[in-house]
């Protein structure tokens, strides 16, 4: 009866199956047992992200002709974790994922579309998949936790449809995800007649106000090397002595912290955990002898399992060095291509042996013989494929200059694709700023961070852009947003940490660089970089910003602002300079954009419906007319932000460079800058209706 109600059995029809192996109760709800010599079958998974369907590979090293192979898709999956399951001769079967069990893009956007009331396409594969417990990441609140609630339970009665672990998140009272998200789960099934319960405690990572949406959830601890990491430390360990202290003596922790040297960190100082689940940074542990998906850069990062002793601290290579309380550490890659199966004994609450050759990371293609479980395909991919379909014969535009989102070139320089978004980002604002009482012509800037550009695209001269490539490229529930009055005092350290993670001129950038419209920037990567701990806290302010040139017209014409030359600003910095035109979870503080996130919440507008990917699809289809060209995107490649010793010139003395004594008003920029920035637009729109 408590199972009926607790996870809604009747909804899902494995219903028996899944009542027969697997009773799942409340933390403390069963006595303690004596402990028993058993078996367990860890089976896991993290960072599916909605890539619910199954893809098409050449095999590498390439051959002649090219071998293509299926691969990924969550059709696939099933028949693993079923091959998995049955191959198995453990006692205890445990299935989990460890969170990110959706990202925003063309396949989740055919479950945001679904009336209220129908499950999620990738909430329906966990279902299916019967997981045991779920962890809980940080694209699971790109979206709000309005829509993780929704996900959860979308039925809205305050019940999960499996349970859901974390024990750092801090959820208010009043919050829909309250009674969804607990710290831990333990889950029990009957071996050899006796009741055998293993833990399950989640964590999170303490970055998600900077990576993610959660509005008021908030978390505990920080990452590693900084005080905090003792916080989320004694977070955990303090779930692990509750289950502990009710005789549970076999503990799983579903960790999603983004980085495996945390979860590192964590085996070294954490006791009575006998396995963690590292998820979030897509670390493919495998053994030399692991089959891995024949595709580029699969590269095997050794060993699966990692081995700590627990009572040192210390990393071994065998399970005899550990002593009597080893901590092993699994991690599988993502996005469906592995399911991670650790097969281990404990004897007396201990792991006493890893069970060969069952253990490793197996991967998901029909090259094994894998084959699409009907009911996934049937209930899941055929449907989110038809949406696609719908999506990639909706024409955007096309594009008469190539334009990439590689990951690598976004999050370093300028491109001409982040440039292009920048701009359509400030166009929606200004087109927007009446409906919100702002003016739209003090809207003279635009930033993007290059975390938000998605998937690696490439669109040559000729190619045609999709409204499913707008999806792909600018895949999140990010809205366009304006912050107002930013001050130059503001404005630098915003530069700052956009540069913070250059390791090189162009090179090394994280999502926090900026791709812009209506600034010139010039930075120096030998200057020490701006520091922001996890919670927000600016500790080094960085000097890496050498000039900054307000250039509302991107033609490197304008009013410059700062310069290191000339001993920094050129004005009061105290004063208002303009409206920023970015997305919400950049004007929120997203990427530890610390001096944004300071700001006070009555400067921030949010413009209800327009979502960056839309803005892009507009200024692609109205602003300029269907085609894109180079003189739409002036001073786009390599410019907008370069470093100084770039091989781009600066601005020569014939190009108009205005004067600090010419601005009209000396308590602010404003005034000469909007007419720049209104003029701008208007040519742009101009052009495309000649």
């Amino acid at each position: 009866m408590m199972a009926q109600k607790l996870f809604k059995t009747n909804r899902f029809p494995q219903l028996s199956r899944w009542l027969l192996a697997s009773t799942v109760t409340l933390a403390g709800s069963l006595l303690p047992v004596a402990a028993q010599a058993f078996t367990l079958n860890l089976l896991h998974f993290s960072d599916g992200e909605s890539q619910l369907l199954t893809r098409s590979g050449n095999v590498v090293p390439a051959t002649t002709p090219p071998t293509s192979f299926q691969y990924g898709g969550v059709g696939l999956f099933a028949d693993l974790i079923d091959r998995q399951r049955n191959a198995s001769s453990t006692d205890f079967d445990l299935l989990i994922t460890a969170g990110d069990n959706f990202l925003a893009g063309p396949q989740f956007e055919a479950s945001l579309r679904l009336p209220a009331g129908q499950t999620f396409y990738d909430a329906r594969a966990l279902e299916l998949f019967n997981i045991d417990v779920g962890g809980i990441g940080n694209h699971e609140f790109d979206f709000g936790p309005a829509t993780l609630a929704r996900f959860l339970d979308p039925e809205g009665d305050g019940t999960a449809f499996r349970p859901f672990v974390s024990s750092n998140l801090v959820i208010p009272d009043d919050s829909p995800l309250k009674t969804l998200i607990q710290p831990s789960q333990i889950v029990t099934k009957t071996v050899n007649g006796v009741q055998e319960r293993v833990g399950v405690i989640g964590v999170t990572t303490p970055q998600l106000r900077s990576i993610s949406s959660p509005e008021n959830i908030g978390t505990l601890g920080d990452v590693v090397g900084t005080p905090g990491f003792s916080v989320l430390v004694s977070t955990v360990q303090a779930e692990v002595d509750r289950l502990t202290s009710q005789g549970v003596d076999k503990i799983v922790l579903a960790s999603h912290l983004q980085n495996l040297n945390e979860e590192r960190a964590l085996a070294a100082q954490l006791k009575n955990v006998d396995i963690i689940v590292a998820a979030g940074s897509d670390t493919r542990l495998a053994n030399p002898e692991d089959p891995v998906l024949p595709l580029a850069d699969e590269a095997r990062v050794p060993s699966y399992p990692l081995i700590y002793n627990s009572e040192t601290g210390q990393q071994v290579t065998t399970l005899a060095a550990a002593g009597s309380a080893p901590t092993l550490i699994v991690s599988a890659d993502g996005e469906y291509k592995y399911l991670g199966n650790l097969q281990v004994e404990f004897t007396n609450g201990s792991i006493t042996s890893i069970l060969e050759p069952g253990t490793g990371p197996k991967r998901n293609t029909a090259l094994d013989g894998l084959a699409p479980r009907a009911d996934l395909v049937s209930e899941v991919q055929n449907p989110v494929n038809a949406f696609v379909a719908e999506l990639r014969q909706a024409a955007v535009g096309v594009t008469n200059v190539p334009l990439d989102s590689v990951r690598t070139n976004v999050r370093a320089r300028s491109t001409l694709a982040g440039s292009l978004i920048a701009d359509a980002i400030r166009d929606a604002a200004i087109d927007g700023a009446l409906s919100v009482g702002l003016d739209p012509s003090k809207i003279l800037v635009g930033i993007q961070n290059g975390g938000g550009i998605r998937n690696d695209r490439r669109f040559n001269p000729g190619d045609t852009i999709s409204e499913f490539d707008t999806f792909d490229v600018l895949p999140f529930s990010n809205f366009v947003s304006v912050v107002t009055g930013i001050t130059g005092n503001e404005l630098l350290p915003i530069l700052e940490r956009a540069v913070s993670g250059q390791t090189a001129p162009d090179v090394g950038g994280g999502g926090q660089f900026l791709q812009l419209s209506g600034l010139e920037v010039v930075y120096d990567v030998t200057q020490p970089a701006q520091v922001v701990t996890a919670d927000g806290q600016i500790t080094a302010a960085g000097a890496r910003i050498v000039s900054i040139l307000l250039d509302p017209n991107n033609d490197r014409t304008g009013q410059l602002l700062y310069d290191v030359t000339q001993g920094g600003f050129l004005f009061d910095p105290t004063a208002p300079l303009f409206d920023l035109a970015t997305i919400n979870f950049t004007a929120n503080g997203g990427d530890n954009f610390a001096t944004l996130a300071n700001i006070s919440q009555d400067r921030k507008f949010t413009l209800s419906g327009v979502t960056y990917q839309q803005a892009l699809e507009r200024y692609i289809r109205q602003n300029l007319g269907g085609t894109i060209d180079a003189v739409d995107i002036p001073s786009g490649e390599g410019i907008r932000v370069r470093s100084i010793t770039s091989a781009v010139a600066p601005a020569t003395p014939g190009e108009v460079v205005v004067d600090v004594a010419a601005v009209p008003e000396p308590g602010t920029i404003a005034g000469i800058a909007a007419a720049l920035g209104l003029g701008y637009i208007k040519r742009r729109q101009a052009k495309k209706q000649s």
